[in-house]
């Protein structure tokens, strides 16, 4: 981006030097040809009204012609490299310039009322949601930004990448208090009866693994058993053993069963410990940060970091595309949705005005220094390049008035002359 931004400065300055070389040769090709004329006329008779008329307009026209030359001239540098007091003007008040031109934004264009009076005028939200929602801008937008991002990625160290993980994950441990908001969330379930959803579908789970895994407990009885025991007393111990318990387990479905009346105490006593209990709220901590700082969290964290870095890198594969176009939409959808709804546009254009009030209007008087200060660091010639570049054409343009208008004048003095003399 900076090389483009640096040819596109490069090419847009060698076509202004261009057209200020051709404007500068028309405006002095024109006091030349006045200049000649004036000299062809000098061996013409002067008694002839047309050659003294033209005689007297080239004159004219020579004399402002070079008068406008050398104001001209004399803003860059000295005429004819001569130091001619009051010459060289903005090279030799480049300074003083600097904090004028500091001086005058400040005062002028960042006072609040100012701005706040233009940025109610020019609706910024409405404009920037038409032009988010042109699907050109949308893609280009997205394009530039999914670029950009293998880029970024070059210069992100995977070991910093993590540390920053754990860092943000150990901060927001420390800020949230984890065991109150666990509290909260199982109170909540508590009093919404969705507790007991959790230990139906507990009890459905494990009358499923016991009736899959009977055999486990059967063998599991027949290894500790006598050896005198026949195995089929251990078949039916062991039948009744898993009969009693997925019983127990269907009984335990009911509502009015005795041990969801304790189920519910234990998830009270819990909510309370949670909330109150500080030696309860320090295991709630230690837990989650041995979890925290497990292996098996930092692997997670590695392979989440390394997928998403492999899919922002791949600049031309599907997932690149898949993002450019996701991208692309999203911009759109929200271009839209500013675009159709007036509500989003004035809240928007109401912070908007905010911003720049707190965000850029208090720091007026920094932006008038930094503008003097950038001034000031510019060396001579390159302040002269840059503001000849600027306003050197329409300079010419002085020039060539100032050529015509001379001569007119000339040309309207001789007349007056004529008609006095005669």
């Amino acid at each position: 981006m900076t090389a483009l931004n640096s040819e596109t400065t490069f090419g847009w300055e060698e076509a202004q030097r261009r057209a200020l070389g051709r404007y500068r040769l028309g405006a002095g090709l024109l006091l030349l040809a006045m200049a000649a004329v004036y000299a062809a006329t000098l061996f013409w008779p002067v008694d002839s009204f047309w050659i003294g008329l033209v005689h007297n307009g080239a004159e004219a026209a020579m004399v402002g012609g070079l008068a406008d030359w050398f104001a001209v001239t004399a803003l860059f540098r000295h005429p004819l490299g001569i130091p001619i007091p009051h010459t060289a003007i903005l090279p030799n008040n480049k300074d003083r310039i600097g904090e004028n031109l500091g001086n005058f934004v400040t005062r002028h264009f960042l006072e609040p009322e100012t701005v706040a009076a233009k940025l109610r005028t020019i609706d910024v939200a409405g404009r920037i949601g038409r032009w988010m929602s042109d699907p050109g801008v949308a893609r280009t937008i997205a394009d530039r930004a999914v670029a950009a991002v293998p880029r970024m990625m070059a210069t992100v160290s995977d070991t910093d990448v993590r540390a920053f993980f754990h860092r943000a994950l150990s901060r927001q441990l420390e800020s949230v208090n984890l065991p109150v908001v666990l509290g909260n969330v199982l109170a909540l379930l508590r009093d919404s009866d969705q507790h007991h959803a959790l230990l139906d579908q507990s009890l459905i789970v494990a009358r499923r693994y016991l009736e899959e895994n009977s055999d486990l407990i059967y063998d599991q009885v027949d290894a500790q058993s006598k050896w005198w025991i026949p195995r089929s007393v251990d078949r039916k111990v062991a039948t009744a053993i898993v009969g009693g318990i997925t019983d127990f387990l269907g009984d335990m479905s009911n509502p009015d069963h005795t041990v969801r009346a304790q189920f519910d105490a234990a998830v009270d006593d819990l909510i309370a410990n949670l909330r109150t209990r500080p030696a309860t709220q320090q295991q709630v901590r230690d837990f989650a940060e041995r979890i925290l700082n497990s292996q098996a969290t930092q692997d997670y964290l590695a392979n989440l970091w390394q997928h998403l870095r492999a899919q922002l890198e791949d600049s031309s594969g599907i997932h690149s595309q898949s993002l450019r176009a996701t991208v692309a939409d999203g911009i759109r959808s929200i271009g839209r949705t500013l675009d159709e709804a007036p509500d989003m546009r004035e809240r928007l254009n109401v912070w908007l005005d905010e911003a720049v009030r707190t965000g850029i209007v208090p720091w007026r008087r920094e932006i008038g220094a930094f503008i003097t200060e950038v001034v000031r660091s510019w060396d001579p010639k390159t302040l002269t390049d840059r503001a000849e570049l600027a306003i050197g054409r329409d300079l010419q343009f002085i020039r060539v008035n100032g050529t015509i208008v001379g001569g007119l004048v000339g040309c309207v003095l001789y007349l007056i002359s004529v008609a006095v003399a005669g």
